[in-house]
């Protein structure tokens, strides 16, 4: 899902930080998700919006996430809606087409030529963060450490805020994720596609 302005680029909350306010609810069972927001009626929208009108609109207007996405307009009544809690007039709501297959630009090694499917995201579906390579780089970033009214561990906890990552994890040494290949947690295994570009 995305929300895209007129001009068909992505609304993201780099420039719309009331985007947080929407909280979506998944009732799969019933194939609807129904959008809250503070002080307006939610709005249920079908899971699968079946044969709308597809239309396409860029993904983000930057080198790291400029590819053209394939989606299906999920009609009037919510573009209304996400204009009245938005307050910005031309919003639509596109769900990924199933047939429109954005794939992870990562460079892979010659024994691994799959490419890992990203849906709408930027460069993958998961954002890992070690705390441990946090620290290390808070160390070494003075503006970070400058503050003398803030405690070791609510700093170190605001800038792992900061990367927005989806997986918060200490591993044992500050960069050892770089040379992972797999996370395992519980039963799911993770593919690691390597660095973040926008960390």
């Amino acid at each position: 899902w995305m929300i895209v302005t007129g001009s068909g680029a992505a609304l993201t909350q780099k420039n719309e930080t009331k985007l947080c306010l929407i909280r979506p609810e998944i009732y799969e069972c019933d194939g609807f998700m129904k959008l809250n927001f503070p002080y307006i009626n939610p709005i249920c929208v079908p899971l699968n919006p079946g044969k709308l009108k597809i239309q396409t609109g860029s993904l983000c207007q930057s080198k790291v996430c400029g590819d053209r996405v394939e989606g299906v307009d999920c009609g009037d009544e919510v573009a209304d809606w996400l204009t009245d809690a938005l307050c910005i007039n031309g919003l639509r709501l596109l769900k990924q087409s199933s047939s429109d297959k954005r794939c992870s630009k990562q460079k892979k090694t010659k024994s691994d030529s799959t490419s890992q499917s990203i849906s709408l995201s930027n460069q993958a579906q998961f954002l890992l963060i070690n705390t441990k390579s946090v620290a290390w780089l808070t160390e070494r970033v003075t503006e970070w450490t400058d503050q003398p009214d803030i405690n070791a561990h609510d700093q170190l906890e605001g800038v792992i805020d900061r990367f927005r990552g989806n997986l918060i994890i200490e591993a044992p040494a500050e960069l050892d994720e770089q040379n992972w290949k797999y996370i395992s947690i519980g039963n799911v295994k993770f593919h690691a596609d390597g660095p973040c570009v926008r960390c």
